[in-house]
């Protein structure tokens, strides 16, 4: 199997992109503005903390005949459908209503909701993808801050994001889109 290492300028098309192998050491790639951008894998934290919150989204669907949305989990994200932008969101929630944009190997525009347990790259997570996805359209965009387990709640309003809440521990994130469906009480240790 292919090792793919980090480097700067590599230009790729959405076929390119498509075609990388899994590399050895399970990095995660994405392509930003047809450049192709490489990190590490995420920490046990970001693990937790992203699958802590699937958990009671899937639960929360769970009391309905059918679910008002489709959850997914670290998909590839083509967020303009023009193969500009192909993201991998720690998480990504598509309304019913909208199921169109799914396809088999991708989703071919812009989510409802988009989850990030922010990176070392934080600029990146907090300035950059987020005016792209308030540009392509998502409706909210929630990052979540591991090193103080608080979730800020943005939402689009106007063509850039207002923030609704910070929560933290013990609080429960409430959209109109899917109400009442965050809480989370506990995490793995610290790293210090």
């Amino acid at each position: 199997m292919t090792t793919i290492k980090p480097r700067a300028g590599i230009r790729l098309s959405v076929a390119e992109f498509l075609d990388l192998p899994d590399t050895e050491d399970k990095c995660k790639m994405e392509l930003d503005d047809g450049e192709l951008y490489i990190m590490p894998r995420p920490r046990l934290v970001h693990n937790f903390l992203s699958l802590w919150l699937a958990w009671h989204v899937l639960n929360y669907f769970q009391n309905f005949p059918e679910p008002p949305a489709d959850l997914f989990q670290d998909v590839i994200v083509d967020v303009f459908s023009d193969g500009r932008y192909l993201f991998a969101p720690d998480l990504i929630i598509v309304l019913r209503e909208r199921e169109a944009i799914l396809s088999d190997r991708m989703v071919m525009g812009a989510p409802d909701i988009v989850v990030e347990v922010l990176s070392d790259d934080r600029n990146r997570d907090l300035v950059h993808i987020r005016r792209i996805y308030a540009e392509a359209g998502v409706l909210e965009y929630w990052p979540i801050d591991p090193r103080d387990d608080t979730v800020t709640q943005l939402e689009l309003q106007n063509g850039a994001y207002v923030e609704r809440a910070v929560l933290g521990v013990n609080d429960v994130l409430t959209t109109s889109l899917l109400p009442g469906i965050f809480n989370h009480r506990r995490r793995p240790p610290r790293e210090e």
